[in-house]
Protein backbone atom coordinates (compact mmCIF):
# COMPACT_ATOMS: atom_id res chain seq x y z
CA UNK A 1 0.00 0.00 0.00
CA UNK A 2 2.74 2.43 0.92
CA UNK A 3 4.66 1.80 -2.30
CA UNK A 4 1.56 2.05 -4.48
CA UNK A 5 0.14 5.17 -2.85
CA UNK A 6 -0.55 7.88 -5.45
CA UNK A 7 -2.18 10.58 -3.31
CA UNK A 8 -1.76 11.23 0.38
CA UNK A 9 1.08 10.84 2.86
CA UNK A 10 1.90 7.40 4.22
CA UNK A 11 2.21 7.28 8.02
CA UNK A 12 3.20 4.71 10.61
CA UNK A 13 1.44 5.48 13.88
CA UNK A 14 1.66 3.71 17.24
CA UNK A 15 -1.26 2.04 19.03
CA UNK A 16 0.84 1.35 22.16
CA UNK A 17 1.42 -2.25 21.06
CA UNK A 18 2.69 -1.94 17.52
CA UNK A 19 3.05 0.36 14.53
CA UNK A 20 0.13 0.57 12.12
CA UNK A 21 -0.32 2.04 8.66
CA UNK A 22 -2.34 5.18 7.93
CA UNK A 23 -2.76 7.67 5.11
CA UNK A 24 -2.98 11.41 5.77
CA UNK A 25 -4.48 13.85 3.27
CA UNK A 26 -4.11 17.51 4.35
CA UNK A 27 -6.61 20.26 3.63
CA UNK A 28 -6.54 21.44 0.02
CA UNK A 29 -9.11 24.21 0.23
CA UNK A 30 -7.06 26.86 1.98
CA UNK A 31 -10.00 27.29 4.35
CA UNK A 32 -9.67 24.33 6.74
CA UNK A 33 -12.75 23.27 8.65
CA UNK A 34 -11.33 20.31 10.55
CA UNK A 35 -10.30 16.71 10.16
CA UNK A 36 -11.95 13.36 9.54
CA UNK A 37 -10.68 10.04 10.91
CA UNK A 38 -11.77 7.28 8.49
CA UNK A 39 -12.29 3.61 9.42
CA UNK A 40 -12.60 1.13 6.56
CA UNK A 41 -14.84 -1.95 6.35
CA UNK A 42 -13.77 -5.50 7.27
CA UNK A 43 -10.98 -7.06 5.18
CA UNK A 44 -10.25 -3.73 3.51
CA UNK A 45 -7.52 -1.09 3.70
CA UNK A 46 -6.94 2.70 3.90
CA UNK A 47 -6.81 3.07 0.12
CA UNK A 48 -9.65 0.83 -1.05
CA UNK A 49 -10.96 2.17 -4.41
CA UNK A 50 -14.56 1.88 -3.22
CA UNK A 51 -15.79 4.36 -0.61
CA UNK A 52 -12.47 4.97 1.17
CA UNK A 53 -10.25 6.34 -1.60
CA UNK A 54 -12.89 8.75 -2.98
CA UNK A 55 -13.61 10.12 0.48
CA UNK A 56 -10.02 10.61 1.56
CA UNK A 57 -9.23 12.28 -1.78
CA UNK A 58 -12.28 14.54 -1.99
CA UNK A 59 -13.00 15.61 1.60
CA UNK A 60 -9.78 17.69 1.79
CA UNK A 61 -11.02 19.68 -1.23
CA UNK A 62 -14.00 20.69 0.92
CA UNK A 63 -11.79 21.78 3.81
CA UNK A 64 -11.61 18.51 5.72
CA UNK A 65 -8.20 16.92 6.14
CA UNK A 66 -8.46 13.14 6.42
CA UNK A 67 -6.51 10.40 8.10
CA UNK A 68 -7.45 6.85 7.12
CA UNK A 69 -6.19 4.18 9.49
CA UNK A 70 -5.56 0.48 8.95
CA UNK A 71 -7.76 -1.61 11.24
CA UNK A 72 -6.57 -4.97 12.56
CA UNK A 73 -7.52 -7.98 10.44
CA UNK A 74 -11.15 -8.91 10.98
CA UNK A 75 -12.07 -12.51 10.16
CA UNK A 76 -15.79 -11.77 10.16
CA UNK A 77 -18.14 -8.80 10.18
CA UNK A 78 -18.56 -8.85 13.97
CA UNK A 79 -14.95 -9.69 14.80
CA UNK A 80 -14.36 -6.03 15.66
CA UNK A 81 -15.85 -6.61 19.13
CA UNK A 82 -12.84 -8.73 20.14
CA UNK A 83 -10.45 -6.11 18.77
CA UNK A 84 -12.26 -2.98 19.90
CA UNK A 85 -9.56 -2.04 22.40
CA UNK A 86 -6.82 -1.91 19.77
CA UNK A 87 -9.15 -0.13 17.32
CA UNK A 88 -9.89 2.49 19.97
CA UNK A 89 -6.17 2.98 20.57
CA UNK A 90 -5.66 3.53 16.86
CA UNK A 91 -8.43 6.11 16.74
CA UNK A 92 -6.80 7.90 19.68
CA UNK A 93 -3.43 7.86 17.89
CA UNK A 94 -5.00 9.31 14.75
CA UNK A 95 -6.74 12.02 16.78
CA UNK A 96 -3.45 12.90 18.49
CA UNK A 97 -1.71 13.16 15.13
CA UNK A 98 -4.39 15.52 13.85
CA UNK A 99 -4.20 17.66 16.97
CA UNK A 100 -0.41 17.83 16.72
CA UNK A 101 -0.91 19.14 13.19
CA UNK A 102 -3.15 21.89 14.58
CA UNK A 103 -6.52 20.30 13.76
CA UNK A 104 -8.83 20.37 16.76
CA UNK A 105 -12.28 19.99 15.16
CA UNK A 106 -12.55 16.26 14.39
CA UNK A 107 -15.18 13.94 12.97
CA UNK A 108 -15.12 10.14 13.02
CA UNK A 109 -16.26 8.29 9.88
CA UNK A 110 -16.72 4.56 9.51
CA UNK A 111 -17.91 2.27 6.72
CA UNK A 112 -19.57 -1.06 7.47
CA UNK A 113 -17.64 -2.78 10.24
CA UNK A 114 -15.67 0.44 10.65
CA UNK A 115 -18.95 2.21 11.45
CA UNK A 116 -19.77 -0.48 14.04
CA UNK A 117 -16.37 -0.01 15.68
CA UNK A 118 -16.81 3.78 15.62
CA UNK A 119 -20.21 3.41 17.31
CA UNK A 120 -18.67 1.35 20.10
CA UNK A 121 -15.84 3.86 20.47
CA UNK A 122 -18.07 6.93 20.69
CA UNK A 123 -20.56 5.30 23.05
CA UNK A 124 -17.68 4.93 25.51
CA UNK A 125 -16.92 8.70 25.19
CA UNK A 126 -13.32 8.09 24.23
CA UNK A 127 -11.93 11.24 22.57
CA UNK A 128 -13.41 14.62 23.51
CA UNK A 129 -12.08 16.32 20.36
CA UNK A 130 -14.39 14.26 18.12
CA UNK A 131 -17.39 16.47 17.43
CA UNK A 132 -19.39 14.43 14.89
CA UNK A 133 -19.95 10.88 13.61
CA UNK A 134 -20.58 9.79 10.01
CA UNK A 135 -21.85 6.20 9.86
CA UNK A 136 -21.82 4.73 6.35
CA UNK A 137 -23.71 1.43 5.96
CA UNK A 138 -24.01 0.91 9.70
CA UNK A 139 -25.80 -2.38 10.29
CA UNK A 140 -27.27 -4.35 13.16
CA UNK A 141 -26.65 -8.09 13.07
CA UNK A 142 -29.40 -10.60 13.88
CA UNK A 143 -27.21 -12.03 16.62
CA UNK A 144 -26.55 -8.59 18.07
CA UNK A 145 -27.36 -9.66 21.63
CA UNK A 146 -24.12 -8.59 23.27
CA UNK A 147 -24.12 -6.88 26.69
CA UNK A 148 -24.14 -3.59 24.81
CA UNK A 149 -25.65 -3.73 21.31
CA UNK A 150 -25.43 -1.24 18.43
CA UNK A 151 -28.83 0.33 19.29
CA UNK A 152 -27.82 0.67 22.95
CA UNK A 153 -24.55 2.27 21.90
CA UNK A 154 -26.31 4.73 19.60
CA UNK A 155 -28.46 5.81 22.54
CA UNK A 156 -25.30 6.89 24.39
CA UNK A 157 -23.56 8.89 21.66
CA UNK A 158 -23.64 12.61 22.43
CA UNK A 159 -22.34 14.08 19.16
CA UNK A 160 -24.29 14.77 15.94
CA UNK A 161 -24.70 11.66 13.76
CA UNK A 162 -25.10 11.28 10.01
CA UNK A 163 -26.45 7.80 9.24
CA UNK A 164 -26.07 7.26 5.49
CA UNK A 165 -26.59 4.07 3.47
CA UNK A 166 -27.61 2.83 0.03
CA UNK A 167 -31.03 1.60 -0.99
CA UNK A 168 -29.33 -1.56 -2.31
CA UNK A 169 -27.09 -1.94 0.73
CA UNK A 170 -26.69 -5.16 2.72
CA UNK A 171 -29.85 -6.54 4.37
CA UNK A 172 -28.58 -5.99 7.92
CA UNK A 173 -28.15 -2.31 6.99
CA UNK A 174 -31.35 -1.55 5.08
CA UNK A 175 -33.64 -3.68 7.26
CA UNK A 176 -32.50 -2.01 10.48
CA UNK A 177 -32.67 1.64 9.42
CA UNK A 178 -35.71 2.36 11.57
CA UNK A 179 -34.17 0.62 14.58
CA UNK A 180 -31.05 2.79 14.25
CA UNK A 181 -33.09 5.96 13.90
CA UNK A 182 -35.22 5.25 16.96
CA UNK A 183 -32.16 4.44 19.06
CA UNK A 184 -30.12 7.43 17.91
CA UNK A 185 -32.94 9.89 18.43
CA UNK A 186 -32.99 9.04 22.14
CA UNK A 187 -29.62 10.72 22.56
CA UNK A 188 -30.32 13.14 19.71
CA UNK A 189 -33.12 14.82 21.62
CA UNK A 190 -30.80 15.51 24.55
CA UNK A 191 -27.96 16.72 22.32
CA UNK A 192 -30.28 18.93 20.29
CA UNK A 193 -31.71 20.64 23.37
CA UNK A 194 -28.36 21.19 25.08
CA UNK A 195 -26.03 22.17 22.22
CA UNK A 196 -25.77 24.64 19.36
CA UNK A 197 -23.19 24.33 16.61
CA UNK A 198 -21.81 27.76 15.66
CA UNK A 199 -21.75 26.90 11.95
CA UNK A 200 -25.33 25.70 12.13
CA UNK A 201 -26.51 28.80 13.99
CA UNK A 202 -25.08 30.94 11.17
CA UNK A 203 -26.86 28.94 8.46
CA UNK A 204 -30.24 29.84 6.93
CA UNK A 205 -31.88 26.79 8.50
CA UNK A 206 -30.39 27.56 11.88
CA UNK A 207 -31.75 31.10 11.75
CA UNK A 208 -35.29 30.03 10.86
CA UNK A 209 -37.99 30.65 13.44
CA UNK A 210 -38.71 26.95 13.90
CA UNK A 211 -35.10 26.28 14.84
CA UNK A 212 -34.83 29.01 17.47
CA UNK A 213 -36.57 26.78 19.96
CA UNK A 214 -35.58 23.37 18.62
CA UNK A 215 -31.86 23.90 18.14
CA UNK A 216 -30.06 21.81 15.52
CA UNK A 217 -31.17 18.33 14.58
CA UNK A 218 -28.28 16.18 15.76
CA UNK A 219 -29.31 12.94 14.03
CA UNK A 220 -29.97 12.65 10.32
CA UNK A 221 -30.53 9.53 8.24
CA UNK A 222 -30.02 9.61 4.46
CA UNK A 223 -30.55 6.81 1.95
CA UNK A 224 -28.88 7.12 -1.46
CA UNK A 225 -31.20 5.70 -4.09
CA UNK A 226 -29.64 2.89 -6.14
CA UNK A 227 -26.40 2.76 -4.12
CA UNK A 228 -24.95 -0.58 -3.02
CA UNK A 229 -22.74 -1.35 -0.03
CA UNK A 230 -19.59 -0.29 -1.90
CA UNK A 231 -21.31 2.78 -3.46
CA UNK A 232 -19.96 1.98 -6.93
CA UNK A 233 -21.20 4.72 -9.23
CA UNK A 234 -22.42 6.72 -6.24
CA UNK A 235 -19.10 7.84 -4.73
CA UNK A 236 -19.48 11.45 -5.85
CA UNK A 237 -22.98 11.69 -4.40
CA UNK A 238 -21.78 10.10 -1.16
CA UNK A 239 -18.94 12.60 -0.80
CA UNK A 240 -21.21 15.59 -1.52
CA UNK A 241 -23.76 14.46 1.05
CA UNK A 242 -21.10 14.03 3.72
CA UNK A 243 -19.30 17.29 2.93
CA UNK A 244 -22.60 19.16 2.88
CA UNK A 245 -23.61 17.79 6.26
Amino acid sequence: LEKGLINGNALWLDDSKAKFFAVYDPDQSGQPKGGVIILHDANSNPDKPEVIQPLRNELPIHGWASITIQLPYLASIDDYTDKQEIISQRINSAASYMQTDGIANLALLGHGTGAMAATAYLSAKQEASIQAFIAISLGILDKDRKPISIPQQLEKITVPILDIYGSNDLDHVTNTAMTRALAAKISSDAVTSSNQLDSYKRSAIGKSSSQNSQGYISYRQIVLDGASHDFSGSANQLTKRIAGW
